[in-house]
């Protein structure tokens, strides 16, 4: 007997595959590999994955002075975006990386409330506060020196994710899938040159299957089920389940490499996830790209 889902349970489906997928992302940072290395690669799969999936069929030569402007933007935003969180992972550990990650609706709403001209909202300021306090239980003493600098970048990658999301509004005219794949494209670009330098590189073949998997799989994938859930279900619903990727990534930092959840984690969740589903009301829903 077949089983016939409405598009509504399909698009739930959907994006509860895309929040895992999105979740484990992070557990590639424990690799013994260069975050160059980790963020060319996934750039380069996942640029090659969407290209499959059709996003040749598209002249780009089409694009217009000011697009490729931005895309150059928000492709520098997203290389250093990416590199700031695996070098956050391999420092403090993936607990950290992502909820200092997950802060990144604050510094939305902040170069919002900038460009706008006006002054936080008075429930924007409350989350704000609860974001802070969250993110100092994060670097409590007994972490060391690494915890507090895994914490700096992961706050530099929420910053950059907010910038790039913020340049990519500009680009909203563009089909998602063809955005995506100058974007990853352009990263690729940027970090080749470092590839030389960068140490250590990639030498086993896990290694090299990880990082294929890491822009398939987590990059092209991840993306093609948030669009297609987004035709089905709300977009603040899409984010609501985004928004619990540090949960997932925790959990399986837990059970794959022993990372310890302690009662500060645990605080931080709490704090991080309910600011930011806060703030998120107050901003137009962004796209995964973690």
């Amino acid at each position: 007997m077949r089983l016939h889902l409405s598009a509504r349970s399909q698009g739930v489906i959907a994006i509860n595959v895309a929040a895992v997928i999105f979740g484990s992302a992070a557990l590639y940072g424990k690799l013994d590999v260069s975050p160059f290395w980790i963020v060319a690669m996934r750039a380069g799969f996942g640029a090659l994955t969407l290209a499959f999936v059709g996003g040749l069929k598209i002249d780009l030569r089409t694009f217009p002075a000011s697009t490729w402007r931005s895309l150059a933007v928000s492709g520098l935003f997203l290389a250093v975006h990416w590199l700031s969180f695996f070098a956050s992972v391999q420092h403090a550990g993936v607990a950290v990386a992502t909820l200092t990650l997950a802060t990144f609706p604050l510094f939305t709403v902040i170069v919002e409330a900038a460009q706008d001209r006006r002054l936080p909202r008075l429930a924007e300021l409350v989350a704000g506060t609860a974001i802070v306090v969250a993110v100092a239980l994060l670097v409590e003493p007994s972490g060391g020196r690494s915890n507090i600098g895994g914490a700096i970048e992961g706050l530099v990658s929420a910053v950059t994710y907010a910038l790039f999301w913020r340049v990519s509004q500009k680009l909203s005219a563009q089909p998602p899938i063809m955005l995506s794949l100058s974007q990853n494209a352009l990263v690729l670009a940027l970090l080749a040159p470092t590839l030389v330098f960068a140490a250590p590189a990639p030498s086993s073949t896990i290694e090299w299957l990880s990082l294929a998997a890491l822009g398939v799989v987590n990059t092209a994938v991840m993306l093609l089920l948030y669009l297609y859930a987004l035709k089905r279900i709300s977009a603040s619903a899409c984010s609501g389940f985004v928004a619990l990727e540090p949960v997932y990534a925790i959990v399986f930092a837990a059970l794959l490499f022993g990372e310890a959840v302690t009662p500060w984690i645990i605080a931080s969740v709490i704090l991080i996830l309910g600011a930011s589903l806060t703030l998120m009301r107050f901003e137009r829903q962004p796209t995964p790209t973690l």
